[in-house]
């Protein structure tokens, strides 16, 4: 495959599963490997054959039984710098085959909170050693939003290490929030291995965390209500690479996965689920904000790939949600509203008419002295503002037809939206219910003050591929001209590595 034009962002995106690499603008990875190393168990012991120092990806994993496999990246840190380094180089002189870096930008996708020392060392390692033309490290709930085109969301991303729960307001991340799980793929791996031995099956391969990981992603599934799962007696058989089979009962198909919801299945008694630390993540942001979070959620990454898992998520949430109490509604954008108020009062004020006719009686009325009522039949001439009226109705309270239900005088039109002697609202001669303080108050304050309690406020966002979302995220920003003036040179790094931490709400 031709590589892009030079100037085209590579992207880079090493989490502790699988790697993803490509191009910006590109719909998908060009490269997916499984993020391992491989070194010879024993010595070569073979005349004139020249063995490899080191095996990387898809090539450690084929030969898995003679080699000893390292995964440099666990729970999202980088623990073995040597193996991480020769990822680099298979990235870039292997799948690539970059003859000059120099000529493309790198897009790094980085987790969360990523420690300062780690991020300036690997953009040194980018600058220093690959000779990059120039660089840019987001983290990856930013991204993972971006994939469906949003700004302001609450972003699930959950991998084989950890499951983060993050905020996100105007491309903004509010840190002092974010919630970090240790639930994660590997976390289901390690319970449906149990499960299995809890049956007396065990795989005795080279290949045996594969193997389980292979089951896992192909057929574990949640149900609504695990406390009443649906029956069925049937088995999964699994071919072995030795040529055997096993049969898996399908009970634990199910269960395996319920350790995200049920951490207590791995003997954890201190990690909060994910739809806890969903809440937990809400209590720390401005309750006006609930709303518009709620409303847009985002998942990301493999281990939400589970059939069931959005539905059952949102049972589970709903169960704790009220924990929260009531949710404001969003804000709505009255600034217009009560500009366009204004403005019609000054108007009204500067072109008062000095005689008009009464609506009652038609009868010309002089307006000269300030006369607000007609002296014939007593009718209000200057109509009221007019004000929306938002407060909820009480059908069965309807008001004797005919007259105002403030004044008590009767009314010729009953369909008049205002009583002609008051001035007051009668639009479908109904009576609020709305509390006295409350009446008092005008129509141009913030709506947030009348909460949501019962309404349905939740909404997902599912990208087509939870394993791509981060890498379609930063594909799509990687392509925008208006991100380019993100990335920063070596030159630039040396002077000021601040400016390795720049906040992607500059440019939105």
């Amino acid at each position: 495959m031709a590589l892009p034009s030079s100037g085209t962002p590579i992207i880079i995106d090493i989490g502790s599963a699988y790697v993803k690499i490509g191009f910006a603008g590109e719909p998908s990875p060009r490269f997916v490997f499984p993020c391992i190393t491989g070194t010879e168990k024993y010595k070569s012991v073979m005349v004139d054959v020249s063995a490899r120092s080191i095996y990387v990806g898809q090539d450690a994993a084929k030969m898995r039984g003679v080699l000893k496999i390292k995964h440099p990246i666990d729970r999202s840190s980088i623990m073995d710098w040597e193996s991480y380094y020769e990822i680099l180089n298979y990235i870039f002189y292997s799948l690539l085959r970059v003859e000059n870096v120099s000529d493309y930008p790198v897009f790094y996708c980085e987790p969360p909170f990523i420690q300062k020392e780690t991020k300036e060392y690997i953009a040194r390692l980018f600058f220093e050693t690959h000779r990059v033309k120039s660089l840019i490290m987001m983290p990856t709930p930013l991204l993972a939003l971006f994939s469906v085109g949003l700004t302001t969301g609450l972003v699930i991303e959950s991998g084989d290490g950890l499951t983060w729960i993050v905020p996100i307001i105007n491309g903004k991340i509010i840190q002092h929030t974010v919630q970090k799980v240790p639930l994660a793929g590997v976390d289901v791996n390690h319970n449906l291995k149990n499960l299995l031995m809890r049956e007396g099956i065990s795989i005795a391969s080279s290949a045996a965390d594969e193997i389980i990981q292979d089951i896992k992603e192909k057929n574990c599934y949640f149900v609504l209500d695990p406390n009443n799962p649906p029956r069925g007696n049937g088995t999964l058989t699994v071919p072995m690479p030795d040529g055997s089979t096993i049969n898996i009962p399908n009970y634990i198909l199910h269960q395996a996965p319920e350790a995200l919801f049920n951490p207590g299945m791995l003997g954890y008694s201190n990690v909060i689920t994910i739809p806890e630390a969903l809440v937990a993540c809400l209590s720390g942001v401005d309750k006006n904000y609930w709303h518009d979070l709620l409303s847009h959620i985002v998942f990301s990454g493999g281990n939400l790939s589970y059939n069931g898992f959005e539905e059952r998520f949102e049972t589970e949430l709903n169960v704790i949600l009220p924990q929260l109490g009531s949710i404001p509604r969003p804000k709505p954008t009255l600034s217009t509203v009560k500009n366009d108020l204004l403005k019609l009062q000054t108007v009204e004020i500067s072109k008062r008419k000095e005689k008009d006719t009464c609506n009652n009686c038609g009868a010309i009325i002089d307006l000269s002295n300030g006369k607000e009522y007609c002296p014939k039949c007593g009718g209000r001439l200057i109509l009221p503002e007019i004000k929306i009226d938002l407060r909820p109705k009480k059908k069965d309270s309807i008001i004797e037809v005919g007259k105002c239900p403030y004044c008590n005088k009767e009314i010729a039109d009953i369909s008049s939206l205002f009583c002609p002697y008051c001035g007051r609202s009668i639009e479908g001669l109904e009576k609020s219910t709305m509390p006295e303080e409350l009446e008092q108050k005008t129509a141009a304050q913030e709506f947030t003050e009348f909460l949501s309690e019962s309404s349905k406020i939740l909404k997902f966002f599912v990208p087509d591929n939870l394993q791509f979302a981060i890498f379609i995220g930063a594909a799509v920003l990687g392509s925008l001209p208006s991100f380019q003036q993100l990335f920063i040179t070596y030159e630039q790094f040396q002077a000021n590595k601040d400016l390795l931490y720049r906040d992607i709400s500059e440019i939105l």
